[in-house]
C-alpha cells in the first residue's frame, strides 16, 4: 500500500511487505523487487520452466508472469514501487520536479525482457553479492517502515540505484575470470576503502596485467576505473536524490566531501552541484 509521508504533505507510492506470497507476485502496475532469501521454488517464468532457489533477486514489472508448481520453505521478502516513485526528483526542501518515465537508469535494464532467454527477471546472487544486497534491501525497507527522517525517500532510492547496480554489473562480468573477480570486487566495494593490493588479491594478477587487462577493457588502470565508478555512482546519487554532498562522498568511497568535489569537477569539468542542477532539468524531459 502507497506511504503517506510523515513529512511531507504527499503520498509516496512504495510499500514492503516482509514475507510476500509468490502467487501474487508481480504486483500490478508497479516494479516488484522480491528477495528470496530461502527455500526454492519451481514453475514457469515468462513462459521458460524455471527453478529457483535462494538467494535470488527476482525484478519484475506487471509484463512479467510467474506460475508456481511447487514451493518450499520459501521466504520472500518484497519491496513493491511505481514509476512515479522513480519520476519524482527532489530539488529543494518544498519543491519536487515529475518526469512522464523513470529518470533512475542504472540497473533498470533488470527489468527489461528484450531477450527472453538472457533476462527471465530472476538473478542468483552468489556469496560475495548476497550480504551487500540483504543488507540494502532490508534497510531500504526500514525505511520504507520508519521513515527516519525527511530525506527518507532519498535514501530509499539511495538504497535501490546501489542495489540495481551491484546485480545488474555483476550479470555483465559473471564469467569467473581473474579479471572479472577484480572489476566484481570494485562494483561491490567501491564504498569502501579500496588498494591496489586488495585488486591483486582477489584476482591473483600482478600489477602489470591487471593493469594492463584493465586498459584493454576500460582505457585506464584499476585505480582509475575505481575513481570513475565512484564518480558514476555518485552522478546518479546527485540527479536522483536530495542527499548533501558529505553523504554522497561517504556512499561512494570518499574520505570527505571537498576531496570529492575536488575529484568530481576534475573529471566531469563541473561542480557537484551545478551537474546536480543541470541533470535534474534534463531528467523532467526524458
Amino acid at each position: 500500500m502507497p506511504q503517506q509521508d510523515h513529512f511531507k504533505d504527499r503520498i509516496v507510492n512504495i510499500d514492503f511487505i516482509a514475507d510476500s506470497q509468490l502467487e501474487e507476485i508481480p504486483y500490478k502496475n508497479s516494479y516488484t523487487l522480491t528477495l528470496l532469501t530461502s527455500g526454492f521454488f519451481s514453475g514457469i517464468l515468462n513462459g521458460i520452466s524455471v527453478k529457483i532457489k535462494a538467494p535470488c533477486l527476482l525484478c519484475f514489472t506487471d509484463q512479467d508472469q510467474l506460475i508456481i508448481t511447487k514451493q518450499q520453505h520459501v521466504v520472500a521478502p518484497t519491496i513493491n514501487f511505481d514509476a512515479a516513485f522513480l519520476c519524482t526528483l527532489r530539488t529543494s526542501e518544498n519543491k519536487y520536479l515529475s518526469s512522464k518515465s523513470p529518470s533512475i537508469k542504472v540497473g533498470m535494464k533488470l527489468f527489461e525482457r528484450n531477450n527472453y532467454l538472457e533476462r527471465t527477471g530472476s538473478y542468483q546472487l552468489n556469496n560475495r553479492i548476497y550480504p551487500k544486497i540483504i543488507e540494502k534491501f532490508f534497510v531500504a525497507g526500514s525505511e520504507i517502515t520508519v521513515q527516519s527522517d525527511e530525506f527518507w525517500v532519498c535514501r530509499i532510492k539511495k538504497y535501490l540505484i546501489e542495489l540495481l547496480s551491484m546485480v545488474d554489473e555483476l550479470e555483465k562480468s559473471s564469467k569467473n575470470t581473474p579479471f572479472n573477480r577484480a572489476v566484481n570486487y570494485i562494483h561491490l566495494n567501491y564504498a569502501n576503502k579500496i588498494t591496489l593490493d586488495d585488486l591483486m588479491a582477489h584476482s591473483f594478477l600482478n600489477r602489470e596485467s591487471l593493469n594492463r587487462k584493465f586498459r584493454e577493457k576500460y582505457g585506464c588502470t584499476a585505480m582509475k576505473y575505481l575513481l570513475l565508478y565512484r564518480i558514476k555512482m555518485s552522478k546518479e546519487l546527485l540527479t536522483h536524490t536530495g542527499l548533501s554532498l558529505n553523504e554522497i562522498a561517504y556512499s561512494t568511497g570518499f574520505s570527505y566531501d571537498t576531496y570529492f568535489i575536488k575529484q568530481f569537477k576534475k573529471i566531469v569539468q563541473a561542480k557537484p552541484t551545478d551537474y546536480r542542477n543541470s541533470t535534474r532539468k534534463i531528467a523532467l524531459y526524458q
